[in-house]
């Protein structure tokens, strides 16, 4: 066994320890580095179906498909199809918001780096024909404005339905035949699907919800067709560090090294939890280098994936569990940790006066949640209540208040509760009064 075998086994042997102990049903994980794959999983497919977690069985990687977008639109813009400054318009005659100044403006790059500034989180199912993204993208015509077109990164699913739009005016395809075509093939991505009547034919994992302590099955299983260009891929690990490790070299076989770069340069800032945005990508700094990143959640499923192309290191987790995101957080710190002797610190809470804490009480309102934010004899808490999402059986989790602290220059910290760990950061107009709360990386507009 090598030394770099023998580190994964040690990794792996901690994973197993934390799905038991964060009850998360199955976990298929691995690291690409130096040009060296290992991958494994652990738990079953589903509590009703129990079948073994392996490196070969087919997770949800959700969000994660937007980077896959963005690659095929620089694919496109390589070969002349496209410009990322071009209005939407000229692919997408037709295309309307409510804000028509917006709909005529926004551009290719406002869609990839989520800065639309329209709604971003409807999930309307429009059917499972061909025609499922245009009638997603027809109806965004009464999607309502929420921040000016390029102020603010706002993280918005109904963007890359656009983008997958373009995808299909210019190749004349499907946006799902076009992905087969244009990227999973000449990568090699022999396990990577779409449609659940493909899954179905291999092993699969099902999303799960802690009911009174123990996983009950999600339903349904596939989030609706017009949002696949925003998260509709399934694939296993390996294929999952094959797109990663696809993402360390210069580009080739799909494009040149400088539209390779474009997708992997700062666009713009993003939360201070993430740093910058790329086209599509997160940027965070890590000891001085660069991670490019992207999470993925859908009903009952968390994905992460990871590349460092200045240490030639990719690493991917998948589970299917609530605490899914907690588990994937904990495989990347102990891989950066073994592997590159980087340590991820924990943000930590500033002690603050009543007086610093006072200024974000108020009531906040976005597409997914509504936030009041109360102070409660010197501390802050949130009152955080959902407002819509993924179609989903899932039962909303009880809300108690939630007691969060600064981290940061008008950056929160959650503290407890189902959101413990989460960042949130505080937007500001001209004139330094604060317009948004932005969580989970998405603007909730400050009611008056």
């Amino acid at each position: 066994m090598t030394d770099r075998q023998a580190k994964f086994e040690q990794i792996a042997a901690q994973v197993a320890t934390w799905r038991a102990e964060l009850n998360v049903p199955g976990v298929t994980y691995g690291v690409h580095i130096g040009g060296e794959v290992y991958s494994g999983g652990c738990g079953v497919t589903s509590v009703e179906n129990p079948l073994p977690v392996t490196d070969e069985t087919i997770f949800q990687i959700g969000s994660i498909t937007k980077t896959v977008t963005a690659t095929l639109i620089m694919r496109l813009a390589e070969q002349g199809a496209l410009a990322l400054d071009a209005r939407v318009r000229e692919y997408l005659p037709g295309f309307r918001v409510s804000d028509e100044s917006v709909a005529e403006r926004v551009t290719l790059r406002h869609l990839l780096t989520h800065r639309a500034g329209w709604t971003g989180d409807v999930f309307t199912d429009t059917g499972n024909n061909d025609d499922a993204l245009a009638q997603y993208v027809a109806r965004m015509e009464d999607f309502e404005q929420l921040a000016p077109l390029s102020a603010y990164f706002s993280y918005n699913n109904a963007a890359f339905a656009v983008a997958g739009r373009v995808i299909e005016a210019l190749t004349g395809m499907s946006y799902e035949d076009a992905v087969r075509e244009l990227i999973f093939e000449p990568l090699g991505l022999e396990r990577s699907y779409f449609f659940p009547h493909e899954v179905m034919l291999r092993r699969f994992a099902v999303g799960h919800q802690l009911n009174r302590g123990e996983p009950k099955v999600l339903s349904p299983w596939a989030i609706p067709r017009g949002l696949n260009a925003g998260g509709g891929i399934a694939c296993h690990i390996q294929d999952l560090l094959r797109y990663g490790a696809y993402h360390l070299g210069d580009g080739s076989p799909l494009m040149n090294a400088d539209n390779f770069a474009e997708m992997h340069r700062p666009q713009g800032l993003a939360p201070p939890a993430i740093g910058h945005c790329g086209l599509a990508w997160m940027i965070s700094d890590y000891d001085g280098k660069a991670a490019h990143w992207h999470t993925g959640g859908t009903n009952g499923q968390d994905t992460l994936l990871v590349v460092m192309p200045q240490l030639g290191l990719a690493l991917g987790s998948i589970a299917n569990g609530d605490k899914g995101l907690d588990l994937n957080n904990r495989f990347r710190k102990a891989v950066l940790k073994t592997f590159a002797d980087i340590d991820l610190q924990q943000q930590q809470a500033i002690a603050s006066r009543a007086a610093e804490l006072a200024e974000y009480v108020g009531k906040y309102q976005g597409t997914m949640r509504a936030i009041e934010l109360k102070l409660q004899e010197g501390r802050l808490f949130a009152d955080i209540r959902f407002r819509g999402g993924l179609p989903s059986d899932r039962e909303l989790p009880p809300t108690p208040l939630a007691e969060l602290a600064r981290c940061g220059p008008d950056e929160l910290l959650v503290l407890d509760g189902f959101f413990k760990g989460t960042r949130a950061d505080v937007v500001r107009n001209a004139a330094g009064a604060i317009r948004y709360l932005r969580f989970g990386s998405r603007l909730n507009r400050k009611l008056d």
